[in-house]
């Protein structure tokens, strides 16, 4: 039988300050007061380059944007889509350290590995698996083009949940205020973030989705520009957005942002 697949970061140190338990980001710098809480990202050697939460999509580049220039310095995912990064990522990974000291953000995904269940896979070239002569990916949700998801897996009990640590460790946290879903919260993913949401002693904490960073979908269709704006202005039922009054403290220059970044934007429902 193969071993399970775990998070690329289910215990990892990314230096002395920063490492990881459970894929829950640690640190003695500072007491966090936000959760960034995401899904999955598996240890996938050959297409999974990684270096840090959201490290390849537009998480990092809009936050940059947003918090250090004041202006929407950084256009593009932080890495390609597909491949290896030609060069060094924008931000840096020690800017991004100082970002999260800076904003006092943890982060944690919501599957701690999959094919936990003794599962007799094959790894495919393109990092896919083969279990039981079909095919899945681990990232994607559902069934596409005959390839399952991890809806499929979870169906099978192959997939690892993080919730009861995620619980734990905001209770343990009480200082956490604002827990942040960076998806709609649909499907296995509404099972598990209304278990956090809804539990009893978490009454008291602000949560809400954001739009995902991937940029990908309706309205933003990976554009830097309407990502910020929704994150920052949206009014859509089905997402929320950055807390207003947090947001106003601590972006650079929002009055900016709105007058010249999300002005001439469209709806963005």
């Amino acid at each position: 039988m193969n071993k399970s697949i775990k998070h690329v970061f289910h215990s990892f140190a990314f230096n002395e300050s920063f490492c990881t338990k459970n894929a829950i980001l640690s640190t003695k710098k500072y007491d966090p007061e936000i959760l960034i809480l995401g899904t999955f990202n598996p240890l996938t050697p050959k297409t999974n380059f990684a270096d840090f939460f959201y490290g390849r999509n537009y998480f990092w580049p809009a936050f940059h944007n947003l918090f250090n220039a004041g202006e929407v310095e950084l256009k593009v995912t932080r890495m390609p889509k597909r491949g290896k990064p030609k060069s060094l990522p924008s931000p840096s990974l020690q800017e991004i350290l100082v970002l999260c000291e800076q904003l006092k953000l943890t982060f944690a995904d919501l599957v701690l590995s999959v094919l936990h269940n003794d599962a007799d896979y094959i790894m495919l070239e393109n990092d896919n698996i083969n279990l039981n002569d079909n095919e899945y990916n681990l990232i994607q949700d559902g069934k596409k083009k005959g390839v399952g998801g991890l809806e499929q897996l979870n169906a099978l009990g192959q997939l690892e949940w993080n919730t009861k640590n995620i619980i734990d460790y905001l209770i343990e946290n009480t200082q956490i205020h604002s827990i942040y879903l960076t998806r709609k919260p649909t499907g296995i993913w509404a099972d598990q973030f209304h278990k956090i949401k809804e539990h009893k002693e978490l009454q008291n904490r602000s949560f809400t989705n954001l739009f995902t960073p991937s940029g990908q979908g309706k309205p933003v269709f990976n554009s830097m520009d309407r990502l910020i704006c929704h994150w920052l202005n949206n009014t859509n039922n089905n997402f929320g957005k950055l807390d207003a009054n947090w947001a106003r403290k601590n972006v650079k220059d929002y009055d900016k942002f709105q007058k010249t970044v999300c002005i001439t934007k469209p709806n963005l429902h």
